[in-house]
């Protein structure tokens, strides 16, 4: 997952009621540590790089996995859930037919 944090991508990405601290790998939403997988972590981190960008499920396992998309499952979908469940769901949209995209704008 390096080479997402690598990317020019500041130390903090920050929006409202939501921070991601890529150094510490760690999220704060409502100024209060939040506890992620490694794959929750990376699969925000992945998304908030690319905001408003449509991601499918098959490139986001790709990114995030490092493993063949065609495999991929539930497992995207789950994490996308947990995330929702942690952080609420007003961070990422579901694009029906397409995939997901963070808007990141929060409740």
């Amino acid at each position: 997952m390096e080479h997402i944090a690598n990317r020019h991508t500041p130390s903090v990405l920050t929006f409202p009621n939501l921070q991601i601290r890529i150094n510490e790998q760690t999220v704060y939403h409502d100024n209060h540590p939040v506890p992620f997988t490694h794959h929750e972590f990376f699969t925000l981190l992945y998304m908030a790089s690319h905001p408003s960008w449509v991601l499918s499920k098959e490139q986001i396992y790709e990114a995030v996995w490092k493993a063949d998309p065609e495999h991929c499952g539930a497992a995207v979908a789950n994490v996308v859930c947990s995330l929702r469940k942690k952080i609420g769901d007003g961070y990422i949209e579901t694009i029906v037919g397409s995939g997901y995209r963070f808007v990141g704008v929060g409740e």
